[in-house]
């Protein structure tokens, strides 16, 4: 089932932006949070709007900005409460699956273990709190950077198993590095509840489809067979929304699943 990021419609308020996403014949949205908070978007609007057009939601928790882990103690326990709020947003507008990133080392891995016990400690007061209000924390690996720590399968398998609480994996294929092979890493990924889809580039993350180096012919049908929300992610500021109909044009020409 196709769904899409509130975020290639920044442009526009959330409320508008699913409207916009189901005349474009999208079954649901990935709301960012950033998205309703930065257009003061009035939650009840949006879960209205959703509901009028048959739109399926999920949410994709604040992330710019926060670090779960980070040595400095007010914008670790902060990065927590902005998550938070993002859960109480995800039971306002009717999302049950909400998306957060993992946190990122401060300084060097030399200090790996500390972040990660941190890390540990975080993310199970969140995932805690998902259960206790009824929505699913899905934590995404993120692209290989120097201070990122959750960038393979089996750092994140370990991280959830390393738990008290349940959560869920978000795949996203613009993370994988190019050099690696997508179906090996979405095989090896356990608990997928939902999947990012996006192009890149070897200098660029979350191209249009069609537009990047991924060969989403080898992985189309994986992702498929795997029934799970797949969300077409990118930013888009324009209001023209250049980038989604680029998407839309890969989508149409017979490369995915209908949309419905």
């Amino acid at each position: 089932m196709l769904y899409v990021s509130s975020t290639l419609m920044w442009a526009y308020p959330v409320e508008a932006a699913i409207l916009i996403a189901r005349q474009y014949g999208f079954a649901g949205m990935e709301v960012w949070a950033e998205h309703v908070w930065f257009h003061q978007s009035h939650p009840r609007e949006i879960q209205q709007a959703a509901r009028r057009v048959g739109m399926k939601l999920t949410l994709h928790a604040a992330s710019w900005d926060l670090n779960l882990c980070s040595l400095n103690s007010g914008i670790r326990k902060q990065s927590v409460e902005e998550i938070k709020r993002s859960l109480a947003l995800a039971g306002e507008i009717g999302a049950k699956s909400v998306t957060i990133h993992p946190g990122r080392v401060t300084l060097t891995h030399k200090n790996r273990e500390w972040h990660e016990a941190v890390l540990v400690e975080g993310l199970n007061e969140l995932a805690q709190e998902a259960m206790r209000q009824g929505r699913v924390l899905s934590i995404e690996h993120i692209e290989p950077m120097p201070k990122e720590l959750i960038v393979t399968p089996q750092d994140l398998n370990r991280l959830r198993a390393a738990l008290d609480y349940p959560t869920a994996a978000t795949f996203d294929i613009a993370h994988v590095p190019l050099t690696c092979s997508l179906p090996q890493f979405f095989r090896e990924l356990e608990g997928v509840d939902k999947i990012h889809v996006s192009d890149a580039t070897a200098t660029k993350l979350h191209v249009p489809l069609g537009t990047g180096e991924i060969d989403l012919e080898t992985i189309w049908p994986l992702l498929l067979a795997a029934d799970k929300p797949l969300v077409v992610e990118g930013f888009d500021d324009a209001r023209n929304l250049s980038q989604l109909k680029q998407n839309l044009l890969y989508l149409q020409q017979g490369n995915c699943v209908s949309f419905g």
